[in-house]
């Protein structure tokens, strides 16, 4: 028996390394609790430990959180390749799908029904190549900080809710011409980080997203022109957390 002071959890049956608990809401509580939910144990040396679920919620994202999603799954694994040696769709592939599922969503923006159509085979296409990686990584055990830091989300049983707070730009490095180096403070819960720049009061521009806090570059900028660069952390509830202050300087 586990528990708090708003429910206690009891484990009533176990089959085939799988444990089913079923949470009993406490009397004066109002916490949704009287629910059954489940997590895979495996035995290692004698200890148990229970095995990280690696989310598939992407699969009824929003288009653009699924497209910033296949992103960030491409730029994690990346940076994390010695993680996922065996990979069931290569990067290639991987990227070849967002890049088509991108081109239709903005050809579906201002098309027809045919393009509308493009746009679900594409959807259809990304989301089956992630599902193929997700049972991949599942079946590595890998930690929960692992699983992150490949650009995929974990289950999270309890349903608390996780709010990134806006990070810190703490600087901006003009020494290279032509480009910004950025440097932030890290956020808690954050598994990457998002970045983009303006000049003057124009629209923002994509730079791109960063498994990390170190190495964050923008490139390709313009001599003599002064750039605001901001930032914000992905991951959470909310899949993005807000946006940090932004922070300007002249490109050399």
């Amino acid at each position: 028996m586990i528990g708090s002071n708003i429910c206690s959890c009891e484990v009533f049956h176990k089959w085939h390394g799988l444990c089913y608990f079923h949470f009993v809401q406490r009397p004066g509580h109002h916490f949704g609790c009287n629910r059954t939910v489940y997590f895979q144990v495996e035995e290692i040396d004698g200890m148990k430990r229970s095995v990280v679920r690696v989310a598939l919620s992407f699969a009824g994202m929003p288009k653009d959180q699924l497209n910033s999603m296949a992103i960030l799954a491409i730029v994690c694994i990346t940076k994390n390749a010695a993680l996922v040696p065996n990979l069931p769709v290569t990067l290639i592939a991987l990227t070849a799908l967002q890049a088509a599922y991108q081109d239709a969503m903005n050809a579906a923006a201002v098309g027809g029904h045919k393009d509308t159509l493009v746009l679900k085979d594409a959807r259809n296409d990304l989301v089956a190549a992630l599902r193929q990686i997700a049972a991949y990584i599942q079946s590595l055990n890998l930690t929960e900080a692992q699983v992150l830091t490949l650009g995929f989300d974990v289950v999270i049983w309890n349903n608390t809710k996780i709010t990134l707070i806006a990070p810190v730009v703490t600087g901006l490095d003009n020494s290279i011409t032509t480009q910004l180096g950025v440097y932030l403070q890290a956020v808690n819960g954050a598994k990457a980080y998002h970045v983009q720049y303006c000049t003057g009061t124009g629209a923002w521009v994509d730079a791109g997203i960063w498994p990390n806090t170190k190495g964050i570059v923008i490139t390709n900028l313009t001599p003599g022109t002064v750039y605001g660069v901001r930032v914000r952390g992905v991951g959470g509830s909310e899949q993005y957390g807000p946006w940090s202050a932004t922070l300007s300087l002249m490109c050399t």
